[in-house]
């Protein structure tokens, strides 16, 4: 009967650990020449969505340039009145995660607002999630966007 019961509950626990949370984190932050932001989204989920997006054009050769139109097309953010523009520095690949690194080409010295929109595969995904992490003025801040709010503004107003 106990071996029963730990088999029922290896399995059920397994099953709970194995659970799919569909997200993706943009951590935006002061860099060493400004404004950066660093995103972290699912290896597998990302590229479908890329796959789906730009299907003619979805080729290792040309893997950078659609994830920067993408991203492009899918993120905006305003800091201060100012649009921003990412530049993509670096895409670096785990077995589960794709990380891009680059920087949003402004450079503040005291943040007061920033206005951000983020439609990142929530058309495509459902129930995903994007996790908009703010690392500035010496707080940091974390706002989930997803179908029901693709958009939010965060006030660093004193």
């Amino acid at each position: 009967m106990k071996r029963l019961l730990s088999v029922t509950l290896i399995l059920l626990f397994g099953t709970l650990y194995g659970h799919d949370i569909r997200m993706a984190i943009f951590e935006i932050y002061e860099g060493d020449c400004g404004l950066v932001m660093n995103v972290s989204a699912d290896r597998y989920y990302f590229s479908q969505t890329l796959k789906n997006e730009f299907p003619s054009r979805f080729k290792d050769e040309h893997f950078e340039q659609i994830t920067w139109e993408y991203l492009q097309d899918k993120v905006a953010i305003e800091i201060d009145g100012n649009c921003t523009a990412f530049e993509i520095n670096e895409i670096e690949y785990s077995e589960e995660n794709i990380f891009i690194r680059g920087k949003l080409n402004l450079i503040l010295d005291d943040v007061k607002e920033v206005k951000m929109t983020n439609t990142c595969m929530i058309d495509f995904i459902d129930g995903h999630d994007n996790i908009m992490k703010l690392k500035l003025n010496d707080r940091t801040r974390s706002f989930r966007l997803n179908s029901k709010r693709t958009s939010t503004t965060a006030s660093y107003k004193e």
